[in-house]
Parts: C-alpha cells; sequence; structure tokens
C-alpha cells in the first residue's frame, strides 16, 4: 500500500499515543515534579532515548546540514518548547478544559500558514472538517461552568501561544521531513526543546528529585517515549506524505483519546456531549478521507 494511503494512519497512531500522555504526566507529577520539571524530565527523557537509539542504528541521521539549524530550532523551541510552556500556563491558570480548547486552535493556525507558505487550497471538505473536529474538541472536554481565570485576556493570549506553538511543528516540520529522516527531525526537535526546558525549569532540584526516586525513572523513561518521541515520529512519517493542515485536523483525535483512556483507567463518565463531540471528531476524519473528484 502507498504510504500515501497509510499517512492518515500514522498521525492518527500519533494522536492515539499522544492522548495516551496524561497517564505519564499524572506519573511523573506524582513523584513530586513541578509542572515544568514534569514537562523537562520527558522532553530529556524522550530525547536521550531517541540520541541512543541512532548512535547504536544508524548515525549518519544525525548529521544535518547546517542552514537547516532554523527550522530545528523553529520545531524544538518554536513549537514542542513554547507549545509545552504556555500549555502548562494555561492550565495553571485556567481550567483544563480551557487550556485542551485553546491548544486546539492549532488546526487553524496550520491551515491559514499551509495556504500562505505551501499553496494549499483551501476547500469546503477542509473548512468543514476543521470545524467539526473543533466543535467536537469543545464538547468532549465540556466547558459548562469553566472560567479562563482572573486575567481572562492574558489567559487567552497564552492558550493561544501553545495552539500556535503546536501548530509550528506541522509547518517546520513539513519542510524538513520532505530532506531528513521522521527520526532524524524529531531527534532534533527534541534536542533543542530539552535545552530549553532545562533553563526554566530549575534542573538542581530536578536532578535532586530523579536521586530521590531511582526506581521510578525506568517507567517515566518508557512512557515518555511510548507518549512523546513515538508520536512526534510517527506524525512526522505521516506529515511527509500528506497536506500539514489534513494531518493537525486529524492530530484532534488526540482529545478523543485521551478521554477514553480517563474512562478506561481512571473510571472517568462520559455524558451526552462528550459522546456527540466524539462523533463530531470522527465525522472529522472520515470526512477528510472521502475523495469528491475521484476522476480528476
Amino acid at each position: 500500500m502507498p504510504m500515501k494511503k497509510l499517512a492518515p494512519l500514522f498521525v492518527l497512531m500519533a494522536s492515539v499515543l499522544w492522548g495516551s500522555m496524561g497517564i505519564v504526566t499524572r506519573y511523573v507529577a506524582d513523584i513530586g515534579f513541578t509542572t515544568r520539571q514534569t514537562a523537562a524530565v520527558r522532553i530529556c527523557s524522550a530525547a536521550a532515548v531517541l540520541i541512543l537509539f541512532l548512535l547504536i542504528t544508524d548515525h549518519r541521521k544525525l548529521k544535518i546540514e547546517k542552514q537547516d539549524l532554523k527550522w530545528f530550532l523553529g520545531t524544538g523551541l518554536g513549537s514542542l518548547f513554547i507549545n509545552n510552556l504556555a500549555y502548562a500556563e494555561t492550565v495553571q491558570r485556567a481550567s483544563l478544559s480551557v487550556a485542551v480548547v485553546l491548544l486546539y486552535t492549532a488546526p487553524f493556525f496550520v491551515m491559514i500558514m499551509s495556504i500562505l507558505f505551501f499553496k494549499e487550497k483551501l476547500t469546503l471538505q477542509k473548512v468543514v472538517a476543521l470545524l467539526l473536529s473543533f466543535a467536537g474538541c469543545i464538547l468532549v472536554v465540556g466547558l459548562s461552568g469553566a472560567n479562563a481565570g482572573s486575567n481572562g485576556a492574558v489567559t487567552l493570549l497564552i492558550g493561544l501561544c501553545a495552539g500556535f506553538g503546536y501548530s509550528l511543528y506541522s509547518i517546520f516540520g513539513k519542510v524538513l521531513v520532505g530532506k531528513y529522516d521522521s527520526l532524524t527531525v524529531t531527534v532534533y526537535t527534541f534536542i533543542f526543546a530539552s535545552v530549553g526546558t532545562l533553563i526554566i525549569c530549575q534542573p538542581a532540584s530536578m536532578v535532586q528529585r530523579i536521586a530521590a526516586n531511582p526506581s521510578k525513572m525506568p517507567l517515566v523513561v518508557i512512557g515518555s517515549v511510548v507518549t512523546l518521541a513515538l508520536p512526534y515520529v510517527s506524525y512526522s512519517i505521516g506529515l511527509k506524505y500528506m497536506e500539514s493542515s489534513k494531518a493537525s485536523i486529524i492530530a484532534s483525535f488526540e482529545v478523543v483519546a485521551a478521554s477514553l483512556f480517563g474512562v478506561a483507567l481512571y473510571h472517568e463518565t462520559l455524558d451526552a456531549y462528550n459522546i456527540i463531540g466524539i462523533i463530531c471528531v470522527v465525522s472529522a476524519l472520515i470526512l477528510l478521507q472521502v475523495n469528491f473528484h475521484k476522476n480528476t
């Protein structure tokens, strides 16, 4: 089967793995790490494993050209680092549902930038799928009684920064996957993001916390690889063979996956609005796969 047909499945797999991220995040936070340290531990763990894997299997994939550093800085600092920092700040300022909805403004940013930079066509199919998925995300997480904190305008701006940062990977990554292996793109994304998170996470106290909980760290590392490194690799593979705008909409299934993991593992419940939201997101994914121009 051509990779172009498999690409949506790689993006969907990435969204499911991202959706399981909350499991690892809860586990890491329970050890006693701060919000920023939790992000740093996960990103640095994933980076270390990816570097080690490439050193063992194919160190040539660690070679990049100097002129492409700006794009890797874009995926690492501009996307992964900013996304994690802004999202963590939004969660502290507002409800989780508000943070998630603002994060998933990302496909809107991706669609606009894809039209501007990659000359992608703005079709009715994409617009309807985008609106369906966004409405579905709102219904899945629920906004009843949600608030944006005491300083709503600032919280909104920070939350939109999280969404914008999230969207940048689909743009900068699209440039890079045309030239480099998906593992190369992912590993340098995590290397630069690691540098950013280490600067702001009080690394000395983080190391002390790690030293005090050595038996828990293997699971942290494995969980970080499965829910952070692997989905970025999978998403990069899919991104190489499909439009950025479509990939970002499919990735919104992460919200549905996270909700289903919550039901399965933490006995959380779904109300009628949540179920309708799931149906909306799934409908958007199906809509994107329908070819309305089979004869063209």
